[in-house]
């Protein structure tokens, strides 16, 4: 009898964790439509180069005998960013259909807050056709919000791999919703002041460099330690996996140059072949 309750409460747990990928799915899929959308109405909007000059944040990459202007880059990497959350949360669907893992768990609800980077366009696009600032900056604070979330999603993942046991997977993203929400009101947004991602600049921006740094590096430490406490080397491949996702996706989101770009979404895409196929492989075998 204890087998068999054993055995139909992995089923529910399955069945639980599928339909939430499918949501995590569906939002990314949502926010890359959206992206998309927005993209088209921005790059042809015929006041978009003049608006950005007076902004100060237009120049011209040169890549391989290319000329790439700046908001060119930036479209391709929202919608580069906004791809691989799909794709990746596609693969996720695809392999884990009979495996339980809380690292996966949190790995695809921080993908879902990837594909928030179109809000970028959005902002982009009413500030061209005039939107108040009081608009556009509940739309920084959601972009900004959205960015803690996946910090803190992607930090919990690492506990996870280090041993955390914990099945309040929904009770933890509630109170992490939460924690991001109390943070992001608290910062202020400088209306009017432009960043070259097409934001609003906002308070704090060295220590909120500081926090996304410290995460990642404390969620590779996490996935090292998850070596000794799993007992298996296969974390050390997980543990570059993730460092080479968050590396990349951080370096992608700055829009710094064409070959940057292209750098870290190699690393992002190598990445996350490396994370989800060693984790699948080491709970496949539990």
């Amino acid at each position: 009898m204890p087998e068999d309750f054993h055995g139909i409460l992995l089923l529910v747990t399955l069945q639980t964790r599928r339909r939430t990928y499918w949501v995590f799915f569906g939002i990314s899929s949502a926010m890359l439509l959206m992206g998309l959308v927005f993209a088209i109405l921005t790059a042809t909007h015929r006041n978009m180069v003049i608006f950005l000059i007076e902004h100060d944040i237009y120049e011209v990459h040169s890549f391989l005998r290319l000329r790439i202007p700046s908001y060119a880059l930036s479209i391709a990497d929202v919608l580069v960013l906004c791809v691989f959350a799909a794709l990746v949360g596609a693969l996720i669907l695809r392999t884990f259909k009979k495996t339980v893992s809380a690292e996966i768990f949190f790995f695809a609800f921080w993908l879902a807050t990837l594909s928030f980077e179109s809000l970028r366009l959005v902002h982009l696009f009413l500030a061209l056709r005039g939107g108040f600032d009081s608009v556009l900056a509940v739309i920084d604070k959601l972009y900004i919000g959205t960015r803690f979330l996946g910090y803190i999603a992607i930090f919990i993942s690492g506990l996870y791999a280090a041993g955390m046991r914990n099945d309040r997977q929904f009770s933890i993203m509630s109170v992490s919703v939460g924690i991001s929400i109390a943070l992001v009101s608290i910062l202020p947004v400088n209306t009017g002041i432009w960043a070259r991602n097409f934001m609003f600049k906002v308070g704090y921006s060295m220590l909120i460099e500081g926090f996304s740094l410290a995460i990642i590096l404390i969620t590779i430490a996490n996935y090292l330690i998850a070596v000794r406490v799993r007992g298996d080397r296969a974390y050390y491949f997980i543990a570059l996996g993730i460092a080479a996702i968050s590396a990349g996706t951080q370096y992608v989101s700055r829009d710094g140059s064409p070959l940057l770009s292209l750098v870290s979404i190699l690393a992002m895409a190598t990445g996350s072949f490396l994370y989800i196929y060693k984790i699948h492989s080491f709970y496949l075998w539990q």
